[in-house]
């Protein structure tokens, strides 16, 4: 008896040296010697399966302290890393973001006007807070910095992407800026608060404005916004690539895009080349025939050039074609007017009888059939319509309405005769030419 006694001291004693790295511990051989062992070899094997179940490296003993994990559901208190905690809940420490899209009954989304700067919407999800990340992400009104926060997280999820729903596009202001949004707190703005609404105001370039320079005038807007779930609380439907307008688009709305795309481009799936292309014949600006579209607006632009004009005569540098074809369509319609009446119609008239002076003469029958010529008595421009030469020599016209001077070599009687201030002898030859 006092042996057996004194062999089970000293096993215990000896417990106290362990070794948590036992080789070949996973066979029956070490773990249950059937001839040898002791109490000190049964607790070093023990000892070296609780390190290999925590997955220690080498730098885990197997008495230190199990790790954890971070719930998002109560981020406070850290989860130790048993198999309790695990068990059902092996996806509970990772969230993923989902675009949730907000556009109201049958899709016709919220009234909005010129003057909205936001609007109060019932959102029934809690807001996320220090303790459970998985709420609706708020700005917190108290920083605002320009920079978008997470209540809980202060993980900058909380821009809104803000969508005309006539366009189903995102808007613009007058400088360019996209029109996006911030979740504020519906209390601080005649709601309820957590858990009932939130009040979603507009931004633009981090300046928070209105929809007036808006173009064109949104009447109506849906909202498209990141709330984080945990996966075990994913539905099998919502395993698609979600992602926002800006940054996230779900896979039906990228579809329907690259549809457009088509359509706008006139291309098809599976398309390899541009073309074809009407008019690549000689001259043509794609007669090149190019295979892609940087390439057929590159052509385009080499063929119409920058717009550059060298004198700006009647065109002025970096305006649109049709401006320019309408400033030169006019600049030639002058020309060609003032060219025309420069040159005015020919008229010869042989004198048959003699035209006694101061005697009104009527003009032939070819100048009056059209309802004549206008005289002209302006002060230094008398007789700018009709230029009289008689046998080559050029008159001047008198001066005073109707050449009522009868100072010079003929007076502009009226529209079918005029005057001359000298006899004219048979057989001499005036010429008439006549400006309209």
């Amino acid at each position: 008896m006092a042996r057996s006694l004194l062999r089970q001291l000293e096993q215990i004693r000896r417990s106290a040296t362990y070794d948590d790295a036992v080789a070949g511990v996973n066979t029956s051989a070490v773990a249950e010697p059937t001839v040898s062992g002791s109490l000190e070899e049964d607790m070093n094997v023990i000892r070296t399966l609780i390190h290999d179940l925590k997955g220690g490296s080498g730098s885990w003993n197997w008495y230190d302290a199990l790790e954890t994990y971070t719930d998002p559901s109560n981020t406070v208190a850290d989860k130790s890393a048993t198999l309790y905690n695990f068990s059902g809940n092996t996806l509970d420490a990772n969230t993923i973001i989902l675009a949730v899209t907000d556009d109201g009954v049958a899709g016709a989304g919220y009234t909005v006007s010129g003057t909205s700067t936001g609007l109060l919407r019932t959102i029934t999800t809690g807001y996320a807070d220090t303790t459970d990340t998985r709420g609706l992400p708020i700005f917190l009104s108290v920083t605002n910095s320009g920079t978008y926060y997470d209540e809980g997280g202060n993980d900058n999820v909380c821009r809104i992407d803000v969508l005309d729903v006539t366009q189903d596009a995102e808007m613009q202001d007058g400088s360019g800026n996209i029109i996006y949004a911030k979740f504020y707190d519906g209390a601080d703005y005649a709601g309820s608060g957590d858990g009932t609404d939130v009040y979603v105001k507009f931004f633009a370039n981090d300046v928070e404005t209105d929809l007036s320079t808006v173009d064109p005038a949104p009447t109506a807007v849906k909202f498209v916004y990141p709330q984080r779930k945990i996966l075990s609380e994913m539905q099998e439907w919502e395993w698609l690539r979600t992602d926002f307008v800006s940054s996230w688009e779900g896979d039906v709305e990228l579809v329907e895009d690259i549809s457009n795309l088509w359509s706008f481009t006139g291309a098809s799936d599976g398309d390899s080349d541009a073309g074809p292309w009407t008019n690549t014949g000689s001259y043509y600006l794609l007669d090149g025939d190019p295979s892609d579209l940087k390439t057929a607006i590159d052509d385009i632009n080499d063929g119409v050039g920058d717009r550059s004009y060298t004198e700006d005569n009647y065109l002025t540098d970096g305006e649109t074609i049709t401006t320019s074809l309408d400033a030169l369509d006019q600049a030639i319609k002058d020309n060609a007017d003032a060219i025309t009446f420069s040159a005015g119609d020919k008229y010869v008239e042989s004198v048959a009888a003699p035209i006694t002076v101061n005697t009104l003469h009527t003009l032939p029958a070819a100048i009056t059939a059209g309802g004549g010529y206008t005289p002209n008595s302006t002060p230094g421009q008398e007789g700018k319509n009709m230029d009289v030469y008689i046998d080559g020599q050029l008159l001047a016209a008198d001066t005073g309405a109707n050449g009522a001077n009868a100072d010079r070599d003929y007076g502009e009687t009226t529209a079918s005769g005029i005057t001359f201030r000298f006899n004219v002898q048979i057989g001499r030859n005036i010429t008439y030419v006549v400006r309209t």
